[in-house]
This record gives C-alpha cells, structure tokens and sequence, in this order.
C-alpha cells in the first residue's frame, strides 16, 4: 500500500506523508481534548490514554508502508484466508470475539470511553459474542493485514506471527498470573503488578510483532 505522489507543490521539507501523518496526529489530540472537555471524565494515567494512538498509529503507517502482491487470483485468496484467520484468532484469545450461548439474551451496548478506548461496542447474541475496543481492532487488523502480505511473499518463519498471540493485551496476564499463583507467597503482589503493568506490556508486544512482519516482508521483496 505504499503511496506516490506529486509533492513538488507542497512546502520545501515537507512531504505529503508527512502532512498527512501531522493532520491524523492533530485529530487525535483535538478528539482528547474535545472528550475531557465535553464530559465529566478524569485523566488518571495519561499513558493509557496515549497507548490506543500508539496502537493505531504505528498500524496504519505499517500498512500505509506494505503493497502485498498477489501473483494471481487464487494467490490472493490463500493470503486472504491466512491473513483473516489470524485477525479472528487474536481476536478470539483474549474473548474480543466469540461463540455465545444458547441462555444468553441479545444485547448490545456502546460505551463512549476516551478515543481509541471508545466507541466500545459490547454485543451478546444466543449465537455471537463482540467486546470490540477500537484500537485493538485497528492494531490487531494491521497484523493481519501484514500476515497478509508475508503470506504472499511466502514467509517461511512463523515467530513473528505466534508473537501476535501474545500481543493481546486481554489474555497476556490470564496466561501469566496462574504461572505466577503457583509460586504461593509473594506470587500475589507479583500478579497484581503483572496486571498493573498488562497494557504496558501488551503495547510493547504489539510494537515488537508489528516491527517483525514488517521486516519480513520488507526483506521478501526483491524475490516476489
């Protein structure tokens, strides 16, 4: 998905990435600003009110930054299958998507948290369950959309996307804490601080696989 364009109009300096990259920045800042401003909410820990951007941000100039070439038809569908099963994969691990059941009424509900934390949308069904937080759809969904690519470059290595797993940030600490209670005695205090420090984490993570596919692909493109 990389771009060209006729820059010679714009001022000396600056690129037409980088205005763009400016204005999304300026947008995001405006839309902080406009939700404390306009409610009753509190900022607590301004780090989690950067991460979502974080998030969003170094996934769309990943994908902005990768131009997937399918050799054919039925090479585009293999990618696509790769790429979607891992979106609904990570998904699925930390509860974002799922299965309900039959006893569950339906449901939906739209919290209107901080930008990138909200809208949330929370939908139960007899036969559907969505927890969707919209930066982790934007992050999650630039993963697979390098898997994607990787998969079409025919990427051998599979550490980057197994890494993807561990970027969510809803089941990094359900995998780690009973790892930890098991210790007994101070393995509670160590729990808590795991998930004081889960989107922490999760952040890192995120940046680290995103980094790696990245990579990948960049390095697969002079034998595509």
């Amino acid at each position: 998905m990389t771009r060209t364009v006729n820059e010679d109009a714009l001022p000396a300096g600056l690129s037409h990435s980088a205005l763009l990259w400016a204005a999304l920045v300026a947008l995001e800042g405006i839309a902080l600003v406009g939700y404390f401003s306009l409610t009753s909410a509190e900022t607590t820990q301004i780090r989690y009110l950067l991460y979502p951007f974080v998030w969003i941000n170094a996934g769309l100039w990943a994908v902005w930054n990768t131009d997937p070439s399918p050799q054919n038809r039925r090479h585009r569908l293999l990618g696509l299958l790769v790429g979607v099963g891992y979106f609904f994969l990570v998904m699925y691990v930390p509860g974002n998507v799922g299965t309900g059941t039959l006893v569950t009424a339906t449901d939906l509900r739209i919290a209107w948290h901080a930008p990138g934390w909200g809208p949330l949308l929370a939908f139960n069904s007899p036969w559907v369950r969505l927890y969707l937080v919209p930066f982790e759809v934007v992050g999650y969904a630039a993963l697979a959309y390098l898997v994607y690519a990787n998969a079409l470059a025919l990427a051998r290595g599979t550490i980057a996307s197994v890494l993807g797993i561990v970027t969510c940030v809803g089941c990094t600490v359900p995998i780690i804490a009973p790892a930890i209670g098991l210790l007994g005695g101070p393995a509670t205090a160590l729990s808590t601080t795991a998930y004081q420090w889960s989107y922490d984490f999760g952040t890192v993570l995120f940046l680290v696989t995103l980094g790696l596919l990245y990579a990948s692909h960049r390095r697969l493109l002079p034998w595509q």
